[in-house]
């Protein structure tokens, strides 16, 4: 998967659990999940920041 569109997926579907008020655990676990894919795309830029 595109990790630009599981960042989407992701971020949506956090905000949807913050606003129904879901379980505190469950939106710190998809917030981790947000955050990888995160991290995922900033190592993909700086990595192409190194190659010029």
């Amino acid at each position: 998967m595109d990790v630009t569109l599981a960042i989407k997926k992701h971020r949506k579907k956090l905000e949807q659990m913050i606003l129904d008020n879901e379980d505190y655990n469950k939106i710190v676990e998809q917030s981790q999940k947000l955050d990888k894919y995160i991290n995922i795309a900033m190592q993909e830029m700086m990595a192409e920041g190194k190659k010029d």
